[in-house]
Parts: C-alpha cells; structure tokens; sequence
C-alpha cells in the first residue's frame, strides 16, 4: 500500500547478529582445534607453543604402531612417498596462510555480529525517536489549527506572498 512505509524486525536483526557472533566464537574453537590436531601429528605447529597430549585409545595405538619403527620416525604425516611429497610441499607452502585466514574469517564473523546488534539497536532508537516527532508534529498542527484543549491557538489568516 502506498505511504505504509516499510518496518525492520529488529528483534530478527538482533537475534542474528548473536547468531553471527556465536558462529564466529564456534568457528575459532573449530579453527585450533584443527591446528592442535594438526600439531598433535607434527603436521604443523601448535596453536599454543606446545603440542596438546595426545588422547589415549584404539586410533592412538593405530598411530603409535604405525610411527613406531625407527625408519619412520622422521617421515611427515602424509607420507614420503611421491604423491605424500607433493602434498607436503603444497601443505606447507599453505597452511600458514590457512590458520590466518581461519582465525580472520572467525573475527570477522563476530564483527559482523556484533554490527548486526549495534545495528538493530541504533534502528529501534531512530524509529522511537521519529514516531516521538511525528506524534508531535500532529500535535502541534492540531494545536494551531484550533484543536488545543483550550480553545485558543487558531491561525487568524494567512498572507500570500508574491
């Protein structure tokens, strides 16, 4: 309908900008939890200096008898042969800029959040605020059109002016 104007559910903006917020508090948990597994397997370096211990079961008696022999204690996780050679080149040449990458997408995801808030907020002020403003324009008009409680306030003439 024209002059309806258009509404913003600012509770909706507010609810996902805590969802955004969350998802980038999520994603970073994700994000070292990948680099400490990662490091666990000397795969890379751990995301707090020293490598996490290792989680004791069926996989890490896998592992351990896997990497156990003598010949094998230098090898990198994926192997030395030559495909495991080719990925380990590409692996390391990117994972730097990957852990980077993870750690800025989960900021930004927070960042995101937290504007969504902000955003909903400053909305739900401006609109409060204008709905105050209109109701006192119509106030004043029917005030100086005669529509005071007292009586008074009538528009005696107008001038043209040319």
């Amino acid at each position: 309908m024209a002059g309806d104007g258009f509404r913003t559910d600012t509770d909706s903006l507010s609810r996902e900008g805590t969802n955004f917020q969350d998802l980038g508090t999520e994603f970073a948990k994700a994000a070292t939890a990948l680099q400490n597994g990662l490091a666990s397997v000397n795969a890379c370096a751990p995301t707090s200096g020293e490598a996490p211990a290792p989680e004791k079961g069926q996989v890490e008696g896998f592992v351990q008898g896997l990497t156990s022999f003598a010949d094998k204690a230098d090898m990198p996780p994926w192997g030395d042969d030559e495909i495991g050679e080719k990925f380990g080149i590409a692996y390391e040449g990117l994972q730097t800029g990957m852990f980077e990458s993870m750690r800025h997408l989960a900021q930004q995801l927070t960042n995101i959040g937290g504007a969504l808030g902000a955003m909903a907020k400053n909305h739900a002020e401006n609109e409060s605020f204008n709905e105050e403003l209109i109701k006192q324009e119509k106030n004043d008009i029917n005030f100086a059109a005669g529509g005071g409680g007292d009586g008074g306030g009538t528009v005696s003439h107008m001038t043209k002016m040319t």
